[in-house]
């Protein structure tokens, strides 16, 4: 088993160039970014996969890791190649995802109701008031997640 320096932590936001390629998924296994055997997972969006190959084309198209070239310019002589973890890519894949995801959550008024502490009647004076927008789904009315967040955010400034 291989390990790494606590100082290493990918939440320290740091890119890694590792020269044995393989390291680079090691080093994403040892803080349990990843998990390659027997289930292959990314594991901060709780993502599975089908295989090693599919995880790695992920990490590889979010830009987690990537190969690098070293050239020697004068004679464009390969000097060596390296596998690059940048981590900070790790948590920019899931605030991403994760904006993604909240922009499709949608409450029921009294889900909202609920969550402000306020009563249903109050929701609808907001609501009435055009404070926060509204759509219907399927004949209810819904708030979305984002709409909900940018009411709270304003009233706060007021």
């Amino acid at each position: 088993m291989v390990t790494f320096d606590e100082k290493l932590h990918p939440k320290h936001g740091m890119r890694i160039r590792f020269k044995y390629p393989p390291r680079a998924f090691q080093y994403l296994d040892f803080f349990k970014i990843t998990i390659t055997y027997p289930i292959y997972k990314f594991v901060p969006l709780d993502l599975t996969f089908e295989s090693a190959l599919e995880l790695r084309e992920f990490l590889y198209k979010k830009g987690i890791v990537y190969d690098e070239t070293e050239i020697r310019y004068t004679d464009t002589e390969v000097i060596g190649e390296s596998a690059v973890v940048d981590t900070r890519k790790i948590y920019d894949v899931e605030e991403s995802v994760v904006k993604y995801l909240l922009n499709y959550k949608y409450y029921s008024i009294n889900e909202v109701a609920e969550m402000l502490s306020f009563s249903r009647p109050t929701i609808y004076k907001i609501i009435n008031e055009g404070k926060i927008k509204t759509i219907r789904i399927n004949g209810q009315m819904r708030i979305k997640h984002i709409d909900l967040n940018e009411y709270i955010k304003n009233e706060n400034q007021t």
